[in-house]
């Protein structure tokens, strides 16, 4: 019996360990600045027109910490355009709407929300930053309406 040599696959073996370690670091790289990243390295990110709705959420994200409400909201209500389930967009989107005072937006916002998921617009109802704004009318009957909703 002959015995074949090792050394080629030993040899394939290793790059495709190497070209595997190799993808891996350049989509973290390339992660790194996206996530969390700078505001410019998002709105360069975010030029693109394929760009996902998890970079527009973190560009709305960078934006609310960086207390631009308006811009923030937009990109909220992009992603939502696209996923108008997504919690998370949701959540921020409300928020921003009320750090911003703007409480006809946020009834228009809370009226769409009732319409798709009246559970979820009362889970985001519950949160800290729309408590002042319920005093509103406006407010305490989509209020009222969502908890109606959610029941059936």
């Amino acid at each position: 019996m002959v015995q074949a040599t090792r050394t080629p696959a030993a040899a394939i073996l290793l790059a495709t360990v190497v070209a595997g370690a190799g993808y891996i670091w350049s989509t973290r790289v390339e992660g790194r600045a996206t996530a969390g990243g700078t505001l410019a390295a998002l709105e360069q990110a975010i030029a693109n027109p394929d760009a996902s709705t998890d970079i527009w959420l973190q560009y709305g994200q960078q934006l609310q910490k960086e207390r631009q409400f308006e811009h923030a909201a937009s990109a909220y209500q992009h992603v939502l355009e696209t996923d108008p389930y997504s919690r998370t967009a949701n959540l921020q989107c409300a928020a921003t709407l009320a750090q911003l005072g703007d409480t006809d937006r946020l009834a228009a916002f809370f009226a769409k929300m009732i319409e798709l998921d009246p559970r979820l617009a009362l889970d985001v109802f519950g949160r800290p930053e729309i408590q002042p704004h319920l005093r509103q009318p406006k407010l305490q009957a989509l209020l009222n309406q969502a908890r109606i909703q959610s029941l059936d």
